[in-house]
């Protein structure tokens, strides 16, 4: 697993558009490869103690979180999964009742947690602290929310692997989260693993 090249950027107070000015940025910094953007949103210095990361419990996400903790001082991460009955809308049009989609929540919200803390067993040898969330919320809100809540000192977000539209929505993700939060913000560029088996290509 290569090393980590951090570049940091200080937050522009554009007069206008700082979310989307700022963003911009960021993202034109990630297009360089394997360089990592950290943008600062802050211009007190302040030691990291707590990052948030939203996975998925992917192998690159796993790759991404690994990355990371080795180029980071040593700190607290929590792990933020969004869980949510896919079709809900449809099942309840179709007269499934509460008891059966709150059943669907819990079972899914269990199966999460369980794969959540089988990521979080394949950190070794990593010293780190690291606990799981699993919230119902949608992607961009739970985050925010729980950003809001938790104050955490450090969002690391993963570059999306996937075609033209998700990375649109990653875009709109983070335009949004960079609007409805105020911590330093870690961009990762999309791990390179191997598409069969989880391997990680070194």
């Amino acid at each position: 697993m290569s090393a980590l090249t951090l570049q940091c950027l200080g937050w522009h107070d554009h007069p206008y558009w700082p979310v989307w000015h700022n963003l911009r940025r960021a993202l034109a910094s990630l297009r360089g490869g394997e360089r990592a953007v950290l943008l600062l949103r802050s211009r007190l210095r302040r030691m990291y103690r707590h990052a948030l990361l939203p996975t998925d419990f992917s192998p690159s996400s796993l790759d991404g979180l690994r990355r990371a903790i080795r180029a980071l001082p040593p700190m607290r991460f929590t792990l933020l999964h969004t869980c949510r009955v896919a079709g809900e809308g449809s099942m309840r049009m179709a007269g499934v009742g509460d008891d059966v989609l709150d059943a669907c929540r819990q079972r899914k919200e269990r199966a999460a947690r369980a794969a959540g803390h089988r990521y979080a067993a394949q950190l070794a040898p990593f010293d780190t602290s690291v606990s799981v969330l699993v919230l119902r919320q949608p992607w961009a809100a739970a985050v925010a929310s729980h950003a809001a809540l938790a104050r955490p000192d450090l969002l690391v977000l993963i570059e999306t692997s996937g075609g033209p539209c998700e990375a649109w929505r990653w875009r709109t993700n983070l335009r949004a989260l960079l609007g409805r939060t105020d911590c330093d913000l870690l961009l990762l560029p999309r791990a390179k693993c191997a598409a069969s088996g989880g391997r990680f290509v070194t």
